[in-house]
């Protein structure tokens, strides 16, 4: 008998496993868990899977392979339809082959896409995105760093956070050669995350990569923003879309707040585009590698979209998007955990404040209504969950101190939509006492947020990480001020809301000045902007509400600014008798302290004989920076809180702060 000829076995690098099928095909080939027999790429196609550790047959037909696979969809579809069949799948044990076999039934109904082939153009993309990657000593003192909160916080968009953690060193791994330039942006878009949560105290680590560190963490990201989040024909994937959310959570993080609304505006439209809300059933949804489909939670990743875009769309005063939100329906809802039921009331409760008009305003009813949906996603949690987490010092990165955080950040969320709600009621008649509820709200939510944000920044002091907290705490610092500076021009009748501050006057002011020194040490620096402007506001208002404590009564109007300024800042005038604060796009708010002649009463009789608080504030001359983006926030605070005032002729409405 006549044999041919005995084919030799190939020797391949130890560990490899790839087979004939895709070396013919010039693809990676791909296997989406290490017991797989077979490739994706030869599962998909029905196509005999050989390891190039064994000989090739290319004789082999693939037509029993599609046979076999076909058998298998129609034994498992008789299982799903059968009542027996359900029983018999119900005891019996999930054996790998069994698993596998349902995955392979499942990609009958909704097939991984064929491998994604990069062209010549997008090559040379991914090729320059890999010039902006750090040098490999560079990385090796990375690594040694130990992980910010922000390092961990971008993950979990695509699908809820797995428990394990991944170490630096996982974390900020290139793909593999030859990978869509999507994925290397997404990889450098990390690095600059992780960057952001580095610790001064840590500096000295970095050794001679300290003095450029930010330089490093601009270059990474501006590159993975200018070829790729920014450019359409790249990003239109479950993967582009997730790029260009981590560009808003770093745009977010950093400040930038209206580039990080458009980052999640852009993210929004592909999403809506590719009918991502209907999950892997859209024809439209697309991947750029199988690990992704894998772990795909198409609901969760619209209510991670939809949570960005209400949470910068209240800082920006700016109208929330219109995707499509299936997570806040009913029986959805039921199914969540508590804290997840929480989140998800959260942007329900931030959608209808943005969509106020001045009639639900002035609607007392609808406020109330609102309300009570905020105490009804407060009780979702237990009462003990409310109380400030013990974050560490040391910033470490293990799972129970990022849970806490994000626990600390589901609480300021919780009060700024407290915040926003009341705010409009601030400045309303004392003499009215409707408006009493939301004026006690507003202070006390004011008071929480400071107590949190001293208790945050001082565990996490890195400078680029997490601005919102920055603008949140301003905003409550000024809300705080106003309160005491009106309680002082009211005749103290007992009862009154405003009245009851003077005994917390000691302690809100020991909360404001504390708030003041952590950003004005931000500020110190001196390459942080935003602190700069923040620290000389709050350092001015703070002056202020401290002579307005010891007698001197104050009136507040609004009026157009002056020609060519642009930007936040605050101004005292006069000897230091009037603040003025610039609000870019919307004009002036002036603090004048009011003359003795137009009081109804004397501050003799009226005023408490208060014990004079010296602010122990230095006045420094912040040199100022021109490329901050503050203006959005202050629209949406003063409009909120003036809103009744900023009329076309605002320079001639003035709010007199009496009883």
């Amino acid at each position: 008998m006549t044999y041919g000829p005995i084919s030799k076995r190939r020797k391949v690098r130890k560990g490899t496993r790839s087979c004939w099928e895709c070396k013919r095909r010039k693809v990676r080939c791909i296997f989406s868990s290490p017991a797989s027999l077979f490739c994706d790429h030869c599962r998909r196609r029905g196509s005999t899977c050989i390891s190039q550790e064994h000989p090739d047959s290319p004789d082999s037909s693939t037509g029993n392979a599609v046979e076999v696979r076909l058998h298998r969809v129609e034994k498992l579809i008789q299982q799903l339809i059968s009542p027996a069949g359900s029983e018999e799948r119900s005891e019996a044990p999930l054996t790998p082959s069994t698993l596998e076999e349902r995955e392979e039934a499942r990609e009958e109904v909704f097939p991984v896409p064929p491998a994604i082939t990069i062209t010549a153009s997008q090559h040379d993309i991914a090729r320059e995105l890999v010039a902006a990657w750090p040098s490999q000593a560079e990385l090796d003192i990375i690594y040694t760093l130990p992980a910010g909160l922000s390092a961990y916080l971008h993950c979990g968009i695509c699908a809820p956070s797995a428990q394990d953690l991944p170490s630096p060193r996982e974390m900020l791994k290139l793909p593999p050669p030859g990978s869509h330039p999507v994925l290397v942006a997404r990889k450098l878009l990390v690095l600059g995350i992780f960057l952001q949560g580095v610790r001064p105290s840590t500096m000295h680590s970095l050794g001679d990569l300290g003095n450029t560190y930010r330089e490093t963490m601009s270059r990474v990201v501006n590159r993975a923003i200018r070829l790729v989040t920014t450019n359409d024909n790249l990003t239109s994937s479950v993967e582009g879309i997730e790029c260009i959310m981590f560009e808003g959570l770093y745009q977010n993080y950093a400040g930038n707040l209206h580039q990080a609304w458009m980052a999640v505006r852009r993210a929004t439209a592909i999403a809506q585009m590719m009918a991502l809300h209907r999950g892997l059933a859209s024809p439209s949804l697309k991947t750029l590698e199988p690990e992704t489909r894998a772990i795909l939670d198409a609901d969760h990743m619209c209510f991670r979209l939809v949570q960005m875009d209400r949470y910068l769309s209240l800082m920006l005063g700016l109208p929330p998007t219109s995707l499509e939100i299936r997570f806040l329906a009913p029986k959805a809802m039921e199914e969540c955990q508590p804290i997840d039921r929480m989140q998800r009331i959260h942007c329900a409760v931030a959608g209808r404040i943005l969509q106020r008009s001045d009639a639900d305003v002035n609607n007392l009813a609808n406020t109330h209504d609102i309300d009570q949906q905020l105490q009804k996603a407060a009780a979702e949690v237990p009462p003990q969950w409310w109380l400030i987490p013990g974050l560490t010092s040391s910033n470490s990165d293990g799972l129970e101190t990022i849970q806490d955080t994000i626990r600390l950040m589901d609480q300021f969320t919780h009060y700024q939509l407290l915040l926003r709600l009341h705010l409009p009621y601030m400045l309303r008649s004392s003499s009215d006492h409707r408006y009493d509820p939301s004026k006690l709200t507003i202070i006390t939510v004011s008071r929480e947020i400071l107590s949190r944000y001293i208790a945050f920044r001082t565990s996490n002091p890195a400078h680029y990480y997490c601005r919102g907290t920055d603008f949140l705490a301003f905003v409550a610092t000024t809300v705080l001020c106003l309160a005491h500076i009106d309680s002082y021009g009211q005749c103290p009748i007992p009862g009154t809301v405003m009245n009851f501050l003077a005994h917390s006057r000691p302690s809100d002011r020991g909360t404001m000045e504390r708030t003041y020194e952590i950003i004005e040490t931000m500020a110190r620096s001196g390459t942080d902007g935003i602190a700069m402007k923040l620290a000389r506001v709050i350092h001015h208002l703070l002056a202020v509400e401290a002579t307005a404590a010891n007698g001197t009564i104050y009136q507040t109007s609004t009026s157009k600014g002056s020609e060519g300024e642009f930007e936040y800042d605050g101004k005292l005038t006069n000897g230091g008798t009037s603040l003025h604060v610039y609000i870019p796009y919307f004009g002036t708010i002036d603090f004048e302290q009011k003359p003795s002649h137009l009081s109804t009463f004397s501050a003799a009789e009226c005023v408490p004989q208060m014990v004079s608080f010296s602010p122990k504030i230095s006045d420094p001359e912040f040199s100022g920076q021109n490329d901050w983006d503050l203006q959005g926030v202050d629209v949406a605070l003063f409009n909120s809180l003036f809103g009744e005032t900023a009329t076309a002729d605002a320079d001639e409405a003035w709010v007199q702060w009496e009883g």
